[in-house]
C-alpha cells in the first residue's frame, strides 16, 4: 500500500531584501506576535539596557571632541545599535534573519532605513491577504446556505 502524501501550504510570502529572500510567516501565531513585535523588541532590548547605559557618547559630536571619545565607547554604542536592529528584523522574519541580510549588506544605517519599508509593505500585504479570505469565506458561506435551501 502507497504512502498518503498531504502537502501543508505555510502561511506567509517571501520578501526580498535586496538579493535577499527572506520569509514572512502570517500564521495566526505568528501574526500575534507581529503585531506585540514592539513590545517583545522591548523586553528583549532590556537585556541589552545595561550595555547601552554605559556608553557615554556626547549629543553632539564635532571636531573639538571626537578625538576624547574613546574608541571603545563608539564601537559598544555600535555594537548596541546593530543588536537592536538584528533584533527587530529577527522578530520578523525568525531567527538568524539579520546575519542573512547583513552578511550580503553590512551598512547598518541602510539596513535599519529599510526597516520602515519593510513594515509597510508586510502591512500592506497582510491587509491584502485578509480581504482574500473575507471573500473567500463570504463565498464559502453562500455556497452552504445555497445548499442547505436547496435541500428544503
Amino acid at each position: 500500500m502507497a504512502d498518503i502524501k498531504i502537502q501543508v501550504k505555510r502561511s506567509g510570502f517571501p520578501v526580498n531584501i535586496g538579493e535577499v529572500e527572506l520569509f514572512f510567516d502570517s500564521s495566526q501565531e505568528n501574526l500575534k506576535q507581529f503585531f506585540n513585535i514592539d513590545t517583545i523588541a522591548k523586553e528583549k532590548m532590556d537585556a541589552l539596557s545595561e550595555k547601552a547605559k554605559s556608553v557615554k557618547v556626547p549629543n553632539e559630536i564635532n571636531e573639538s571632541n571626537v578625538r576624547d571619545i574613546d574608541p571603545k565607547t563608539i564601537e559598544t554604542a555600535f555594537d548596541v545599535n546593530k543588536e537592536f536592529i538584528a533584533i527587530q528584523y529577527d522578530l520578523i522574519f525568525g531567527d538568524g534573519a539579520f546575519e542573512r541580510v547583513y552578511n550580503v549588506y553590512p551598512d547598518i544605517v541602510a539596513l535599519e532605513d529599510v526597516l520602515e519599508a519593510v513594515g509597510i509593505s508586510i502591512a500592506e500585504k497582510l491587509e491584502e491577504e485578509n480581504k482574500k479570505r473575507q471573500e473567500k469565506s463570504t463565498l464559502k458561506l453562500t455556497d452552504h446556505l445555497s445548499k442547505k435551501a436547496s435541500k428544503k
